[in-house]
């Protein structure tokens, strides 16, 4: 009995018990795509990319010569196609709260920064992989068509910027979302603060003067930044309403990200739920 009782532990239970970051993270992915919402939403924010851009490509009025690139005409259509993935974001940091079922996982994990980090790890992991297949997709449905054929494909630094920059910025302005769902802790109120913030930079697109200088610095210009081509940059940058670099704009968007899931931990830690 001794013996046994040195050696290792029993065939099937865990070498080490207790919490650690592993099991949080994969018990924070089976619960996330456990609900149907999340399912439903990471469909829309694959599929609905690709559907405009097939769509937009079988108008044989649509110009070839307008876009020139792939890129390009993929790219420009995630300025409209971001909003479910930022709502996905949203609902994966105020669900719980919303719910109140954020206490079982508080249980589990009594100092709740585990669990929290968990969650942003698998809502980056989540982003990352519909910002990919959205793009991805949409770029092979549109090759299908005639427009597609007619657009190069060749990676330059300008396709590059937009392909790589528009990933990086929907990866980031999800996990802003995520953050600003752990801070408010109310789906509705982070539904429409986020749609404020990210349309209001939509409404002020090339805007002169001081209103441009503000809204570059907000999360979501980056979207209209590194979708933009060199020519319309140019143009914008004639009118004082381009005063950063498209890269400088996606490292501002994860910055934002940062700071929200930093604030929506702090936050969530004292919140009484």
């Amino acid at each position: 009995m001794s013996t046994h009782a040195a050696g290792a532990p029993p065939v099937g239970m865990p070498s080490r018990v207790g919490v650690t970051f592993a099991r949080a993270v994969a018990s924070e992915w089976f619960k996330v795509w456990g609900l149907r919402s999340t399912r439903v939403v990471f469909a829309v924010s694959v599929l609905l990319t690709p559907a405009l851009a097939l769509i937009g490509a079988s108008d044989p009025n649509v110009p070839a010569d307008g876009y020139g690139t792939l890129a390009y005409w993929v790219v420009s259509l995630t300025i409209l196609t971001q909003f479910p993935l930022l709502l996905l974001g949203v609902l994966l940091g105020s669900g719980e709260t919303a719910n109140r079922s954020a206490a079982s996982t508080f249980v589990a994990v009594p100092t709740r920064t585990p669990a929290l980090l968990a969650r942003t790890v698998v809502t980056i992991t989540t982003s990352t992989a519909a910002a990919l297949l959205s793009l991805g997709l949409a770029a092979a449905v549109t090759l299908a068509t005639g427009l597609g054929r007619e657009l190069s494909t060749e990676l330059t630094p300008e396709t590059t910027r937009m392909w790589l920059g528009t990933s990086l910025y929907l990866v980031a302005a999800t996990t802003f979302c995520f953050g600003l769902g752990l801070l408010v802790g109310r789906t509705v109120l982070a539904v429409l603060a986020t749609f404020a913030i990210f349309i209001l930079d939509l409404a002020t697109i090339g805007a002169p003067g001081a209103l441009t200088s503000i809204t570059a610095f907000l999360p979501g210009h980056a979207a209209s930044a590194v979708t933009s081509s060199e020519e319309f940059l140019d143009v914008l940058r004639s009118m004082d309403a381009a005063p950063l670099d498209p890269w400088a704009n996606v490292a501002i968007t994860i910055g934002w990200a940062g700071a929200a899931v930093l604030a929506g931990i702090v936050r969530t830690r004292r919140r009484d739920v």
